[in-house]
């Protein structure tokens, strides 16, 4: 009998005498809980316990980002936070000072990671992006879309992949429409050679006149000239629009090539160049029609 009582007492005193728990059952509960955890920890620990219990009462860094969000919402009020800050204060519930402290710890620790997860993320998408854009306006359709679809891979990026793939299916459409149409816009009159001019003498010319011979109107034709040397070696391009309309030119001659028309210049008129080529062979040049734009 005498045993049983030792025992009993023994459990009794361990209890009363063992490490204080934090108790969130209620406000008071928690502050007198909270004042004998800070006791019983040494007071080198003092500053970190008070930062653990911030943290947890906030939800940990998820948690701040939700309060931050709900307030710039205007979903917060003063019962709807204290609320809040009871029901996280339960993670810690029934845990000692140490162990706050260890969990504390594990979860700055998870945090770190989970940000620099994050920010690799936000860079892969970033580098995805920049990427996918740079093949498709250099017409690389196929590379584009093998990059929207590494991002669609990434959690962060499937809206941006959504619009990448959308965007990218329909310019290469366009490309393939355009660039079928474009044997359809034959180059009916090519000329390069020297001119003199009112500033300059013997300088690189040319004149083209084009023909749509489709069945669309056209806003745009771009006509690259490339120039050659003796031996027959391109040493310069040149881009020249015979057509183009445009709400900032004022000429009487931004007007569309419609089908069936043709563009043809004046009599002794030339696109001249600033760049004397003095290694250019007078008259080995070669035109062709590289871009278009139909009229909306």
């Amino acid at each position: 009998m005498k045993k049983i009582i030792l025992t009993c007492l023994v459990l009794v005193l361990a209890g009363c005498f063992g490490p204080a728990k934090f108790d969130s059952s209620s406000e008071a509960s928690i502050k007198e809980s909270t004042k004998k955890i800070v006791e019983s920890l040494p007071e080198a620990n003092h500053e970190e316990f008070q930062k653990a219990l911030m943290y947890f009462s906030i939800g940990g860094e998820g948690g701040l980002k939700a309060m931050m969000g709900a307030a710039f919402a205007g979903k917060s009020s003063d019962a709807t936070n204290e609320a809040m800050l009871a029901e996280n204060l339960k993670a810690i519930d029934g845990l000692t000072g140490e162990q706050i402290l260890e969990k504390y710890r594990s979860s700055l620790e998870q945090d770190r990671i989970k940000r620099e997860k994050e920010e690799a993320e936000r860079q892969k998408v970033k580098s995805l992006k920049k990427e996918a854009q740079e093949l498709l306006d250099s017409n690389k359709f196929e590379e584009a879309l093998s990059r929207y679809k590494a991002l669609s891979e990434i959690s962060s990026g499937v809206e941006a992949a959504e619009i990448g793939i959308e965007k990218t299916t329909k310019a290469m459409e366009e490309f393939t429409e355009k660039v079928s149409y474009m044997d359809k816009v034959e180059i009916t009159e090519f000329l390069a050679k020297r001119v003199d001019t009112y500033r300059k003498k013997e300088i690189p010319a040319v004149r083209i006149s084009l023909k749509n011979k489709g069945d669309r109107s056209l806003d745009k034709v771009k006509v690259v000239v490339y120039f050659k040397d003796k031996a027959g070696n391109t040493i310069f391009e040149e881009d020249f629009h015979p057509v183009l309309v445009s709400k900032y030119s004022f000429s009487g001659d931004n007007k569309p090539l419609k089908p069936g028309y043709v563009k043809e210049m004046e009599k002794d008129k030339f696109y001249t160049l600033e760049s004397a080529l003095s290694d250019w062979q007078e008259g080995k040049a070669t035109a062709k029609v590289v871009d278009i734009e139909f009229t909306k």
